[in-house]
């Protein structure tokens, strides 16, 4: 089966792969609220810069916030595409030492199970430039404080066949 669905599917699936090497599963889910953090802001339409989505700028991007060697936050994430409603329903994903440790459905305010279908910050980067190496669609607007992306879409979501994510209320550890 070829067409826009079966690429998606595929592109899917390679960003699922590309969450899954980043991410370990870490044991069950603490609902308290997390101790140690601090606000940066949350990115709201006005605080965004948009960005080119060509390659350099993405690596550039993903070099400067690895740089900063932020490993444990936490930020609102809601995916948009054309897939299952249990991906594409707003979550809080708390991320410790570099990997998803716990995502929280924010309607249902219940722990997700499949944690390794929801990316860090340095995964959102990998598949960008990853879609971007294969001459795929990119465009991003980044968060003018914490210059992370605010708004991404990777592949051609118009055309079925890529991934658009929002995320907000970035909170590091100081």
């Amino acid at each position: 089966m070829s067409g826009p669905r079966s690429t998606f599917r595929r592109r899917l699936s390679g960003l699922t792969l590309v969450a899954s090497v980043v991410v370990a599963i870490v044991g069950c889910a603490d609902n308290s609220p997390a101790t140690g953090l601090q606000t940066l802001q949350p990115s709201l339409a006005g605080d965004t810069i948009p960005g080119t989505g060509q390659l350099a700028e993405l690596q550039q991007r993903r070099a400067t916030w690895v740089a900063r060697k932020i490993d444990n936050y936490r930020f609102h994430l809601t995916i948009s595409c054309f897939c299952g409603s249990e991906i594409t329903r707003p979550v809080v994903i708390e991320v410790r030492q570099g990997v998803v440790a716990t995502v929280v459905d924010v309607e249902a305010n219940k722990p997700v199970t499949n944690k390794f279908l929801y990316p860090t910050i340095t995964a959102l980067f990998d598949a960008a430039i990853a879609e971007r190496s294969r001459g795929g669609n990119v465009t991003v607007a980044y968060d003018r404080l914490i210059g992370i992306p605010a708004r991404l879409e990777v592949g051609t979501i118009a055309n079925d066949a890529g991934v658009l994510y929002f995320l907000s209320d970035f909170v590091a550890s100081s």
